[in-house]
């Protein structure tokens, strides 16, 4: 018994056995890829209308952070005015505690920023998920070349080189929608950043620090 062909043909057949759920999670790239591009749009248009006109530096010449009236603090982007809403909250329970406001900003980056953790997993998973599903139908392909058996060959070479296709696609478009997404969360961290420190300096101010 050759033990060496035994392992050979062992690897093909489990390369032949991991080809279906290659398939499977190369079509979840895929469906997952085009909802992250619709999402995307609906965020700039959305991100567009809320932010036309808008400039934190000019909203905070308007008056105090703390205490602002509604209908100011509603013309805030959504994130700065849940920051707004959680700092207000913690000072009226006992006044910011050390390191509370800092918590509080680093949290909400970190809600921000997991925005980018499905278009950067694409950018990874889309691209290597297409290798596979080239290489492994190029073993069926090589195998019904040895048979002669032409016409099976080239099915599976149209296979490979289509999967290599789709999944380079799905890494690209996911690099887009990572670099422009990528550019508002850093916007947004910027200003909350600045409007935790107008925050701290009010309430300093308030403690007669």
């Amino acid at each position: 018994m050759n033990l060496l062909g035994t392992l050979e043909n062992g690897l093909f057949a489990l390369g032949q056995v991991l080809r279906f759920p290659v398939m499977a999670l190369l079509w979840a790239c895929v469906l997952a890829v085009l909802f992250l591009s619709g999402r995307c749009l609906v965020e700039f248009v959305v991100r567009r209308r809320e932010r036309r006109g808008f400039t934190l530096s000019l909203w905070l010449k308007g008056g105090a952070v703390l205490g602002a009236d509604p209908a100011r603090t509603q013309s805030l982007p959504p994130d700065l005015r849940r920051l707004l809403r959680d700092a207000e909250a913690a000072r009226n329970r006992q006044g910011f505690e050390a390191g509370e406001l800092e918590h509080l900003v680093l949290s909400r980056e970190e809600q921000v920023r997991r925005r980018l953790l499905a278009p950067r997993v694409l950018v990874k998973v889309g691209p290597s998920l297409g290798l596979l599903g080239t290489l492994i139908p190029m073993g069926s392909s090589l195998a019904s070349l040895a048979a002669g058996n032409l016409e099976a060959m080239a099915g599976q070479m149209v296979v490979a080189f289509t999967t290599t296709i789709v999944g380079l696609a799905t890494g690209t478009l996911a690099y887009i929608i990572a670099a422009v997404q990528q550019s508002w969360v850093n916007q947004t961290v910027h200003e909350q950043r600045y409007l935790a420190e107008r925050i701290a300096a009010e309430a300093a101010q308030e403690q007669g620090i």
